[in-house]
């Protein structure tokens, strides 16, 4: 679950082991702990790349009906699946932003972290 208030940018770090495909579910409220509704963003983009900087390109965008889902009661929640194309990546380290726009002159990047592709299970240590 995630709190903001704007400008306020949180950071979660996603890893998993190749070839496990699982959802990533984000849950938006405000500071008050009130369910942000993000059907009022004109656009919601999600951008992985292999390095911040502005002018990198990203490798995958993910936007609202092409990679990213909005749901919840009060349309409060964000999932997207790192699937089979991201995995199959020999690439091992990834950053990510997500950023939610309301207009021409007003967006929000709430989210941004770094992804990491561990290509093999660790052995449990006895």
């Amino acid at each position: 679950m995630a709190y903001f208030t704007p400008p306020i940018q949180g950071v979660l770090d996603i890893s998993n082991v190749q070839g496990n495909y699982f959802p990533v579910l984000l849950e938006f409220k405000d500071g008050n702990t009130n369910a942000i509704d993000l059907t009022q963003f004109t656009e919601i983009v999600m951008q992985i790349k292999g390095k911040y900087d502005v002018n990198y390109p990203a490798l995958i965008t993910f936007t609202i009906g092409s990679g990213l889902v909005i749901s919840g009661t009060s349309n409060e929640k964000l999932s997207f699946i790192l699937d089979t194309y991201f995995w199959s990546s020999q690439t091992k380290n990834w950053v990510y932003d997500i950023t939610f726009v309301k207009s021409a002159t007003e967006s929000y990047t709430f989210i941004k972290g770094s992804i990491t592709n561990v290509l093999t299970a660790s052995k449990p240590t006895s």
